[in-house]
This record gives structure tokens, sequence and C-alpha cells, in this order.
């Protein structure tokens, strides 16, 4: 008791630091140009705004989430988290006098922040592997189903190599079981683990798993079936005395994506067309091939249009029939390579959400033979087609370019279900810090 509440202190001291910061800046250097007139008053307006900027920054970028995250994710959070709350401080000195503060200052004050919270970091690390035992977890999954399908095994494979490279402070896998046990066996072995993850067992199981982990106290992850998802657009209502779920009333995109669309999409052309200028040229010049790739993709009810990207690869890239591209492929370009790293290879895509056929957000439109083979093995995938294919998702936020097919699909309908205007605000803002991230797009 007494170490979680060691760990809940030191986890408060990372934003109580940087408000102290900025607060020991602003009094030297800034507040006066806010609120001259009231000094105190505007001190307090201006604490409390930083202070709401920042947690709600760091609450999206997920600057908070210390004990699952590596160092390097977690400072990159806060570096924008900070950096967003300094910009719009900065620009309200600027609103209130009509003339810019110093800057210098406040960098110098960023830079404190961040030396700071990347020192608590390091100590809150250290204590919670100090103070917090390693969940005792073991993974049940559905034998039959990977029988049937020939993936789900390797999918379970996969699931537990991320646990014990990437989360191995949180979980230790102990022991992988089929569903296949002995039920009664199965139950008894469940006493010995304190996490329990399900992944693509029968809803029998799975109810009869949770009421014994629910009685035990036990922690369970589900990979959710994609029923389970489009389940989550569904309303209750009640005939009587019966309780009932109703088809959800969201068939499609909200009414007011287009114009998110066709603003967001105009602001960034103004903002990205120096860039775009200086690729294409860099293009021309390297091989004297096209400047553009043209690619069939299949976007909302099934229509197709050709997606624009930069080119990357040599001109005969795909002489040998459709290859993916590789971390180190040999037909990147010396200029494709740059803009693959810096992601300015999709901004041509800004003309395709103009024109109608994509929008800012939603489902990465995929290639027509492709929609075809996912379709045939997976016939929820023709969910997907209900909205704009995107320029980035949930796919691409939360997952990697070699995600599975069924696993992009679920994180496309999670969106699909749940989108709205705010959502849709927070996927633009999340896709910033995805671009710092290199294994978003890391190769098959």
């Amino acid at each position: 008791m007494k170490g979680n509440v060691f760990l809940k202190f030191l986890k408060a001291l990372i934003p109580f630091w940087n408000i102290i910061i900025f607060c020991y800046v602003w009094v030297l250097y800034y507040n006066e140009y806010t609120f001259s007139s009231f000094w105190l008053q505007g001190l307090a307006v201006s604490i409390l705004l930083y202070a709401l900027v920042y947690y709600a920054f760091g609450k999206l970028y997920h600057a908070f989430r210390i004990y699952s995250s590596r160092i390097s994710e977690l400072m990159l959070s806060q570096f924008l988290a900070i950096g967003m709350s300094d910009v719009i401080l900065y620009l309200m000195c600027y609103m209130m006098h009509m003339r810019f503060a110093r800057l210098m200052p406040g960098l110098i004050a960023a830079v404190v922040q961040l030396i700071g919270t990347l020192a608590l970091l390091a100590l809150n690390k250290s204590c919670f592997a100090k103070y917090t035992p390693v969940q005792r977890t073991v993974i049940i999954y559905g034998a039959k189903k990977a029988h049937r399908e020939g993936n789900i095994e390797t999918s379970v494979e996969e699931l537990e190599r991320k646990l014990r490279i990437k989360h191995a402070s949180l979980f230790d896998i102990q022991a992988v079981y089929p569903d296949t046990c002995r039920k009664s066996e199965l139950m008894q072995k469940l006493g010995g683990f304190d996490t329990v993850i399900l992944c693509h067992v029968s809803q029998k199981l799975r109810s009869e798993i949770l009421a014994v982990c629910a009685r035990d106290g036990k922690t369970v992850y589900i990979t959710p079936k994609l029923e389970d998802i489009i389940l989550t657009n569904y309303e209750y209502r009640y005939l009587i005395d019966t309780p009932l779920l109703v088809s959800g009333t969201k068939r499609g995109e909200y009414r007011s994506k287009r114009i998110l669309d066709v603003s967001i999409s105009l602001l960034m052309l103004m903002l990205f067309s120096p860039f775009m200028l200086i690729t294409a040229v860099c293009i021309k010049l390297e091989d004297g091939g096209p400047v553009f790739y043209r690619q069939r993709r299949v976007t909302r009810n099934g229509r197709e249009f050709d997606i624009l990207k930069f080119r990357s690869m040599i001109v005969d890239a795909e002489k040998q029939g459709y290859q993916p591209a590789a971390s180190r492929d040999h037909r990147i370009t010396k200029t494709g390579r740059i803009i693959r790293t810096i992601r300015l290879d999709e901004t041509p895509q800004l003309f395709n959400i103009l024109k109608g056929d994509m929008s800012i957000v939603g489902p990465r439109p995929e290639r027509v033979e492709h929609v075809r083979k996912y379709t045939e093995k997976l016939p929820e995938f023709a969910y997907r087609l209900r909205v704009r294919g995107g320029l980035t998702g949930y796919a691409q936020i939360y997952g990697k370019y070699n995600t599975s097919a069924e696993d992009k699909l679920k994180m496309d309908l999670m969106y699909i279900e749940k989108q709205s205007l705010l959502l849709d605000l927070q996927m633009i803002l999340l896709t910033v810090k995805v671009m710092f991230l290199p294994e978003s797009t890391e190769g098959f």
C-alpha cells in the first residue's frame, strides 16, 4: 500500500515540476504581457490555463502512461505536450499585447522542463520495478479456430513475443494454454496467475473464465471479435420490460466531416506547398521519371479511384508484380528514402481529399485486389467501405505497417463505430506524434 502511494506521488511530480518551471519563467518574463493591470489575477489565469492545456495534451499523447510505455516514447509525448502548451501561452502574450515577447527565456524553460522530466521518468521507472511485482500471466487461445484458420497460433506467438520484449516489466508470461484443455483443469490452473489473456476463445468459455476471474479479482485482457466491435454502436432499448440491443444509427460519416476535410487539407496544402515543390524537383532531377505515382484504390461504397503519391521508387519497381516495400528495399530512390522517412510522400493525397475521394481521417484505402482478397477471407471487411478512405486513422496511429489485416480491420471498425468531429481532431493531433515514431511505418 505504501509503495502504491509513493509511486502515485512520484508520478504527480512530473506535471508539478513542469508547472513550477513555467510559473517561475512566466512571473519573471511574460506575465506583464498579458494582464498588466491585474498582475496577480493574470498570473492565476495564466497558470490555470497552462495547467489545463498541458494536462489535456498530456492525456491525448499518453504522456502519463509511465509504467506501460518506453522512456523514449514518453519523452516525445512530454515534448509535444510542453511544446503545445508553451506555444499557446506565447500566442496569448502576443494577442494581449500585440507584440512578440522574448523567446529565449521560454526556450530555456522548455529545455529545463524536459531535462527534469527525463530524470523523473527514469526515477519513476526504477521505483516501479522495485515496488511493483510483475504480473504472473497466462494466455489462453482458441485452438479450434487456430486449426481452422491456420493463422491464430502465429498471432498468439506474436502477441507473446511482443509482451516479453516490450512489456516484460508488466507481464511474466508463465504459460500458454489452448482452450482444448479439460475445462476443470483449465479453471484450476487459473488460480496460479494474476492476469489472464484470452485470444479467440469461444463465447461460452470466455464467459466462464470471466466469471472465475471476477470472483478471484484477476485482471483479464481479451482480444475482441469483429462482432464485439460492431456491437459498440448498438443502442440499448426496452420493449416493455425486455432490454434489447438495436442496430446503431451511424451508417456513414457525420455531417460536418466534409467541411473538416476541406478546411484541413487546404491549410495543409498552404503549409506544405514549398516542400512539395522541392520534392517534385528532386524526384525529376534524380532519374527524370514521373513525379507522381498513381495506384488504383477503393473508397466509400466500393468506388475505385487513383490515389496520388510522390514517386519514391524506381520507375519500373513493379514490373514483376506488386511487392510490398521492405525496410531496406533496393527499389527505393535516394529522394524516396528521405520523403518516406519524413512522411512527405503521402502529401499529394491532399488533392484526393479535396476531390472527395478520401478524408483526412478514416481507414486507409486498400488496393482493389486486396479488397477482394480480404473480403473473401473476412466478410466484415465490407464495413470499412461505409466511409471514405483516410490519410490517417486508427490503424496508422495504433498499428504498424505490417500489422495483420484482421487487427487493422478491428482498429478501423473501432473508428467507424465511434467517429465524430472531436475524435477526428484527436486523430489529427495524434498523427503528429506518430510521424516521429519510426516503428509506425516498419516494413514487412
